[in-house]
């Protein structure tokens, strides 16, 4: 009888030995694969992404000028409905120091956000990042989410969900970030 509860009890303790070590183990795989969330007042992680005209686009070429960066995708219905009004805010802005970079998350790349565009007849710059690796970067996960860089490629203001940017706050806060110099 003391035999088979002895036998028990280094089963069981074996038995709790692993599972920690497999908690442990998981919780040690998982602080690598996370990624730093980028917020207001951060350095903006450079990125180079291919574009919908072919090129490929590095984020610090726009050094000097105020950069919208937008992640969204075409599966997303709040990205649907905010796109359009990105596209009249680019529309608004270009050439006053301003750039929008929408960045597609979409796994189909330029083949599936290609025809959307040309459908809703929008001009708005888009890069490809099917992956999601430049998203990742950013700590980005839920979408739409947009961040405004400044001229130095410092995060001056972060937004998780859609906004209507053609709305006069949001107005006031990319025109206030373009006027700081």
């Amino acid at each position: 009888m003391p035999g088979k509860n002895m036998k028990q009890v280094v089963f069981l303790g074996v038995l709790v030995v692993c599972a920690a070590l497999f908690l442990i183990g998981y919780a040690a795989k998982d602080r690598k694969t996370v990624k730093k969330i980028i917020i207001s007042g951060d350095n903006a992680p450079d990125f180079r992404l291919p574009a919908s005209d072919g090129h490929v686009v590095d984020l610090s070429a726009f050094r000097g000028k105020v950069v919208m960066v937008h992640f969204w995708a075409t599966w997303c219905p709040p990205c649907v409905d905010e796109i359009p009004e990105l596209d009249k805010l680019y529309r608004a802005f270009a050439g006053k120091d301003f750039e929008l970079l929408a960045v597609s998350v979409d796994e189909g790349g330029v083949q599936q956000v290609a025809p959307f565009m040309q459908k809703n007849q929008l001009v708005v710059p888009v890069l490809f990042d099917p992956e999601r690796a430049i998203a990742g970067m950013y700590g980005t996960y839920k979408f739409p989410e947009t961040y405004i860089v400044d001229r130095q490629g410092v995060v001056r203001y972060k937004a998780i969900g859609p906004k209507n940017w053609v709305a006069p706050e949001y107005r006031k806060v990319l025109q206030d970030i373009i006027a700081a110099r």
